[in-house]
């Protein structure tokens, strides 16, 4: 009898250490941060969305914010992104061609729109008009910034009142808004949801035509790492939710289907 109370003894001493190890693993997991690489333009609808889903899941997530190409190239060199929200669909279509992005997981999440930002006007011309009386303007670098590329789209539209311009390109949409709002340059393209985001004043601002420019289609891709985290496709599946949509159209974005 003894010895039988010895082994069921031992037996529950085992089992106690494995619940002790799955717990601990549980919480390292919920720990971990979800990395999350995001296009300057959506930073700040971003954090809102992150938030959100980390109050309902317990998930915590960090943000890596820059240019897509920027974004793009860091991945493809082995940085540690477990989900990355783009700009276009170029770069995400890319890395699913390189075996970098999950194929299954790829998704257009919305449509973005930009803008003429003049702070110091009291209502702000059409593009041709401003670019006939500016020496500079501001944009995102084309070849990093899809929202630079659709900037320079309208420009080309002017080609007369362009030709002369100082162009200053910064290196993403963050740093073109920071640019334009130090007065360093009179005015330039940003996206909507950045003007909306700082409550700027309907009057500052005129927004571009779409057809004056491609679609700026934002695509994402959930990265494939070894050390994918769980909860990658479920921030992914919630970006497309109806609940993330409603979020995005009332902060400047063209939803899917809107």
């Amino acid at each position: 009898m003894a010895s039988l109370i010895i082994r069921w003894a031992g037996r529950l001493a085992l089992l106690v250490s494995c619940l002790h190890g799955v717990a601990t693993y549980a919480e390292q997991s919920l720990e971990k941060p979800l990395v999350v690489a995001v296009a300057a333009n959506f930073a700040g609808a971003a954090e809102q969305l992150a938030a959100d889903f980390t109050n309902k899941t317990g998930v915590p997530i960090r943000l890596v914010i820059g240019s897509t190409g920027l974004l793009y190239a860091q991945i493809t060199q082995g940085a540690p992104v477990d989900l990355f929200l783009a700009a276009d669909t170029d770069r995400p279509l890319a890395l699913v061609t390189q075996n970098f992005g999950v194929d299954q997981s790829y998704a257009v999440y919305t449509r973005g729109r930009i803008v003429l930002w003049v702070p110091g006007a009291e209502d702000v011309p059409d593009p041709e008009a401003f670019l006939t009386v500016v020496d500079s303007v501001a944009l995102a670098n084309p070849l990093l910034a899809p929202y630079g590329r659709a900037a320079s789209e309208v420009m080309a539209r002017f080609p007369g009142q362009s030709a002369g311009l100082r162009v200053v390109r910064g290196q993403n949409i963050g740093s073109t808004f920071t640019q334009i709002a130090s007065g360093a340059v009179p005015g330039g393209f940003v996206a909507l949801s950045q003007v909306l985001a700082k409550d700027i004043s309907r009057q500052h601002y005129r927004v571009i035509p779409e057809e004056w420019h491609q679609p700026i289609e934002q695509a994402l891709v959930v990265v494939n790492n070894q050390d994918m985290h769980p909860a990658a496709q479920s921030f992914r599946d919630f970006l497309l939710s109806k609940k993330a949509s409603v979020m995005l159209g009332a902060l400047g974005y063209v939803v899917e289907g809107g």
